[in-house]
């Protein structure tokens, strides 16, 4: 697990061999670009927004239909995108319009099929429509000045009224209804119209998902294209001349030497500087890359920091086991995983995300059988998997409360220990290192005194059995070794929190040490909070197993309801259990992520950076 180490180059050659440069360079793959110019004019391209969204709604269709053969003729795909779009318009137009037909219909609908005759027609008279309720159509046997008034219509609730005059009457009850100057045969017709040019358009879809495969590769000739655009985009013209600036891995540099001589093209290359900011890319091996993805997903590490790809692969598994807590909801997991497993081979993406969740299911179905639970049940008293179990007190160490609350919090003390120790190892040689020691100090020594103080599981009493030492004495020296190392930790952590000199003759230093030592020592109560925030992981596990018994329980005694109480049992089992391993997965992603990249993340990695973006080519060749 590292960092890979970058060198800034510089590359100077002729402008006429611009694109030429530029795409060997693509196709190595190896460059990360940086931006000379700084132009923020610079727009993406309107081919790849037009392809990127045709293949969004072609691939939304519900049905799919095989990939037809590729075309030679790049302008055959980009006339089948502007036609997939147009068809997503028209699509969206018509829908709109049958939205409000359909509105326009049942307004019309209890008036009857008749055709609005026109203000001369009726001699300067007009159509006014009222929909009144039956409370409101007693208050129409008082006098009002119309020509015609009667009832159309009547249902449970409205009657429907007509008046003919000249103006709308002033006393009627509410205002008129405005209906579509169209008869109900129009409104009808029109909309079978529309579904009818409905059908067609979906049918028009559905025959275009064959060219999804062909848009998705002419989007990635488009990406690359647009990628070599940004690189002349970001390089400077001095004359005949261009410049290209960018980070390369040290290993690629030899590479890159061998083809600037060949093309005779000037290439500078020196480390990183203090003022230089480098992307970050990372190289862990094929079995963990997977947890890139995690530690990348809330924030990538400066190039000057850490990669903790290694620790967030162990530890986000381990928590998400003991969230889960059962051995069944594992193995459900490796059943679904086993069905996914061929379709996210497709992609690298996909190939990373499968080996990550192998070892989370892996070390899911290893923490259930020692922890001895199956869909909530236990294993046969003196069976194979009982001995498997993990007691304490003769059950298993997930029903100890007060053992699995000692637990997490001791996970919790050690991770963020971990976490101090990196930083210290990091900058060893300076007093920052020293502050981190101090933590890992503090942390150990209050653990130490937290164990003391533990009635349930005598902890002491287990080590004097272990050591054949006395257990008051170890007790004793315990405390004793507790308080000093809590004490010596926050007095390092006092003294070098700051980063003044250490050996100054300025007053004004002396005294800024300690403020910075005050402020320093205001991280105890992050310490405590944080070391504390890791007992989710015991209430967690503890709410999914508790909840996994209760619903065989609710199931058990549905079972015994006569004639359908064996399926009602079983629907309550098999939904009880799928709802609450929804819980438990959700639970483990969230809270897993949480206490790595909060928790840890906070003590140990805070310089972000920027991620390494290779300038290659992704089309086929």
């Amino acid at each position: 697990m590292a960092i890979v180490p970058l060198q800034r180059i510089t590359l100077v050659g002729e402008l006429n061999r611009r694109k030429e440069v530029l795409q060997t360079l693509q196709n190595f793959g190896c460059v990360h670009v940086v931006d000379l110019v700084k132009d923020p004019t610079a727009k993406g391209s309107f081919t790849r927004s037009t392809t990127k969204a045709a293949i969004t709604y072609l691939e939304r269709c519900s049905e799919q239909r095989p990939a037809t053969s590729r075309p030679k003729d790049e302008s055959n795909i980009d006339a089948v995108a502007a036609e997939v779009l147009q068809i997503e318009s028209d699509h969206r137009e018509l829908a709109a319009e049958r939205e409000t037909l359909v509105e326009k219909i049942e307004q019309t609908r209890p008036w009857g099929t008749f055709v609005q005759p026109t203000s001369d027609e009726l001699g300067g008279r007009k159509l006014f429509f009222y929909r009144l309720t039956h409370r409101q159509a007693k208050t129409l046997n008082k006098p009002a000045v119309v020509d015609v008034r009667v009832c159309i219509r009547q249902d449970n609730e409205h009657q429907y009224w007509l008046v003919v005059a000249e103006q709308a009457p002033e006393k009627m009850p509410v205002a008129p209804e405005t209906l579509d100057p169209r008869s109900l045969d129009e409104l009808e017709n029109r909309l079978f119209e529309i579904d009818q040019q409905l059908e067609h358009l979906h049918h028009r879809r559905v025959s275009l998902t064959a060219w999804t495969e062909a848009l998705q590769d002419r989007l990635i000739i488009i990406d690359d294209e647009t990628a070599r655009q940004t690189a002349i985009q970001r390089s400077l013209v001095d004359g005949p001349l261009f410049v290209l600036q960018g980070w390369v891995p040290c290993r690629e540099l030899e590479r890159l030497k061998t083809f600037a001589h060949e093309e005779s093209i000037a290439l500078c290359d020196r480390p990183p500087t203090h003022d230089d900011q480098p992307p970050t890319l990372l190289s862990n091996p094929r079995p963990v890359v997977g947890a890139e993805g995690a530690v990348t997903f809330f924030m990538t590490p400066a190039y000057r920091s850490w990669d903790p790809t290694w620790i967030m692969f162990v530890s986000f598994a381990a928590f998400f086991a003991m969230i889960l807590a059962d051995a069944g909801y594992g193995i459900v997991l490796a059943v679904i995983l086993a069905f996914a497993a061929r379709p996210l081979g497709r992609t690298d993406a996909g190939r990373r995300f499968r080996q990550l969740t192998t070892f989370m299911v892996i070390v899911t179905i290893g923490y259930g059988v020692l922890i001895g639970s199956y869909f909530g049940f236990s294993p046969t008293p003196g069976g194979t998997l009982d001995r498997m179990v993990i007691q304490s007190d003769g059950v298993s160490i997930v029903q100890d409360r007060e053992t699995m609350m000692l637990l997490s919090a001791t996970i919790g003390v050690f991770h963020l220990a971990l976490a101090n120790l990196i930083v210290a190892w990091r900058w060893l040689g300076s007093g920052h290192a020293l502050a981190s020691v101090g933590w890992v100090l503090t942390l150990l020594g209050g653990w130490l005194l937290a164990v003391v103080k533990v009635p349930k599981p005598d902890v002491m009493s287990w080590l004097s059995n272990q050591t054949g030492a006395g257990a008051e004495m170890l007790t004793t020296t315990s405390t004793t070794v507790g308080w000093w190392m809590l004490g010596g930790g926050l007095a390092i952590v006092f003294v070098f929190s700051s980063t003044r000199p250490v050996f100054s003759t300025r007053p004004m230093d002396w005294l800024m040490r300690g403020v910075d030592g005050l402020i320093g020592l205001t991280g105890v109560t992050k310490a405590f909070g944080d070391s504390l925030s890791y007992l989710r992981l015991f209430a967690l596990g503890l709410a999914s197993a508790q909840l996994a018994i209760v619903f065989n329980q609710l199931a058990a005694d549905a079972s015994q309801v006569r004639g359908v109480g064996v399926l009602l049992g079983l629907l309550i089992f098999l939904i009880g259990h799928t709802l609450n391993l929804l819980l438990a997965v959700v639970g483990g992603v969230v809270h897993g992520l949480r206490l790595n990249c909060i928790e840890f993340f906070s003590w140990s990695l805070t310089d972000e950076g920027q991620p390494f973006d290779a300038f290659e080519t992704r089309a086929k060749q």
